[in-house]
């Protein structure tokens, strides 16, 4: 297995990412990822990779990938520990601006009176769009990633509709993962 530090850390539209990339070669498998941790301004992921016993071991490479969403952070310094069976691998400090990119920009009201806005983020996250009358009971309209505009049709009745997206707290792995005993 080749291993290296996160492939990628990101701040968009006001939400921290961190993306892992591995390199998987034969017999390798991702037993475990996870559970993120947050203490303070402290961040620690954990991985196990093992070797497959008793099994065909292709002669090959692929990647397997996991995007963390580490949450809307306050701007200051952080800093996220990565950890392969609880044995640190690599320690990465970031620092998060005190300007960032609102997630949701206002684009406008279309001609069939429907509201456009622009979903800014990371491509390979889901977002969950939802609008309220009351800022209180808060309804899902669609789940997206960034793209093309987002558009909620006309409302039925008149008034007040305010937005936001939430985005699941919850690891995303990526396509090439084959979890043992699936």
């Amino acid at each position: 297995m080749v291993t290296n530090e996160p492939s990628s850390l990101v701040t968009t539209g006001g939400i921290t990412y961190v993306e892992y990339t591995w390199v998987m070669i034969g017999c390798e498998a991702l037993e475990s990822i996870g559970p993120l941790n947050r203490q303070g301004s402290d961040f620690s992921f954990n991985f196990d990779i093992e070797d497959e016993t008793g099994v065909f071991c292709p002669d090959y490479a692929f990647f397997e990938s996991a995007t963390v969403v580490l949450g809307a952070l306050a701007p200051g310094a952080y800093t996220l520990f990565t950890t392969s069976w609880g044995v640190p691998v690599w320690t990465n400090t970031f620092t998060i601006p005190t300007n960032s990119t609102p997630t949701l920009q206002p684009i406008g009201v279309a001609a069939d009176g429907s509201f456009q806005m622009q979903l800014n983020g990371v491509s390979n996250v889901s977002y969950v769009l939802q609008c309220s009358t009351n800022l209180v009971n808060w309804t899902s309209l669609s789940t997206n990633s960034i793209g093309p505009p987002l558009t909620d049709a006309p409302p039925a009745l008149p008034g007040w509709r305010f937005y936001r997206v939430q985005i699941p707290q919850t690891v995303t792995l990526g396509p090439w993962l084959v979890t043992p005993g699936e």
